[in-house]
């Protein structure tokens, strides 16, 4: 994995370590493809069904979960893609750019623009189907959340601001 792959991927462990999961690799396959938290994609797809430390079938609840996120999933044809297992899927062109969500028997991994960021890198596990993902994440707004801070029009414009900046926000 490459270096930013490897971060992402470190930061999805400690938030699986924290929730106690195992199993996950649909909500590290989500969270990969929506750029969304861990935490966030956890959520949803707990609404979609899944049960703690219990898997959940990708090609049923993974478009749903990404839908109700504000992304677009579409299942690539055989022909739109040449990649026949995980280590010709980080070297296929057609997946060069993009986030897809590739199946194979029993899991799911994501990847973002050619660059597979999941334990499967490398290894020969045959494909089943791709996800191409598209549409921009928006991250679900608490119905407790109050009011707007000053100079926000909305609470997505918000998200930018980190606790580091010192902004005097409110």
């Amino acid at each position: 994995m490459e270096q930013t792959a490897k971060l992402l991927w470190d930061t999805m462990s400690e938030s699986s370590r924290s929730h106690g999961e195992t199993n996950d690799c649909t909500v590290r396959a989500l969270t990969v493809v929506t750029g969304l938290p861990y935490d966030v994609c956890h959520a949803q797809l707990a609404k979609q069904g899944r049960k703690p430390r219990k898997g959940i079938h990708w090609f049923i609840e993974g478009p749903k979960a990404a839908e109700a996120l504000g992304c677009k999933m579409r299942k690539m044809k055989r022909d739109e893609y040449s990649a026949k297992t995980m280590i010709t899927a980080a070297r296929d062109r057609k997946l060069a750019n993009g986030r897809f969500a590739v199946l194979v028997r029993g899991h799911v991994a994501g990847m973002i623009d050619g660059e597979v960021v999941d334990w499967s890198d490398g290894r020969r596990h045959r494909i089943q189907a791709v996800y191409e993902v598209t549409g921009q994440a928006v991250a679900p707004v608490s119905p407790n959340a109050g009011p707007l801070p000053k100079g926000s029009s909305d609470w997505q414009s918000f998200r930018k601001y980190r606790k580091q900046d010192n902004l005097e926000l409110f």
